[in-house]
């Protein structure tokens, strides 16, 4: 498989004081899984948001997509950020006022992309896939919580990324549900994507690809 992030010690202080991450290790490539279980205010969406160039560390390497990402340069990797990565959130992030369609092609609206049959076919495949085909036109607010999740991992699909994150992907889910996500997330890494979920829950398991428990600062593989 092709390698597409590594961390190298990676290390992260918010203060300069107390290390969020101390010394990380960590590496996916295109189709692998990796679960990442912690308690809370251990520090996993600090590291998925190291992942997801949504924010900086303080020491270590680390290189995505073969590009080595500078901390003081962040900003200027706002492309790959949009196009390589998508993100699924725990509240979902959806404007509840707007349809099915309108939720899944804002990543496309937020950065002034024209969206052509192509986007509009592929949108279609993912709604079958995800069997809510029916619900495209139906605004969200009338979704079951299952239901908007799917929503959300389509939006974070629409872009054909190479990676998705997820934080808390199944926090606010009964056990049916959250089946149907993880097993979205299966659906998602056969396709060539890598996939990095966090979750507070140790009973969880994408069931395939790597498990991890981060404490003091550091993964460890389980």
């Amino acid at each position: 498989m092709n390698e597409l992030a590594r961390m190298t010690a990676v290390k992260k202080s918010y203060d300069g004081k107390k290390q969020v991450l101390s010394g990380l290790d960590f590496s996916i490539s295109l189709g692998e899984t990796a679960l990442i279980h912690g308690t809370s205010g251990c520090g996993k969406s600090t590291f998925l948001n190291i992942v997801g160039l949504l924010d900086s560390y303080s020491d270590g390497e680390y290189t995505f997509n073969g590009i080595p990402i500078i901390p003081k340069k962040l900003n200027s990797y706002y492309k790959q950020r949009a196009m390589d990565i998508g993100f699924v959130f725990q509240n979902y992030s959806l404007i509840d006022s707007i349809s099915v369609r309108e939720n899944i092609l804002m990543p496309y609206l937020y950065n002034n992309q024209y969206i052509d049959k192509t986007v509009m076919i592929n949108m279609d495949k993912l709604l079958e896939e995800f069997n809510i085909a029916e619900l495209k036109n139906t605004k969200t607010s009338l979704l079951s919580g299952g239901e908007r999740q799917r929503v959300a991992i389509i939006r974070a699909m629409i872009k054909n990324p190479k990676l998705i994150i997820a934080d808390e992907p199944t926090g606010n889910l009964d056990e049916t549900n959250s089946r149907l996500v993880f097993n979205a997330f299966k659906k998602i890494a056969e396709r060539g994507t890598a996939v990095v979920a966090v979750t507070h829950n140790k009973h969880l398991s994408l069931g395939l690809g790597r498990t991890y428990t981060l404490e003091e600062g550091e993964l460890r593989l389980c």
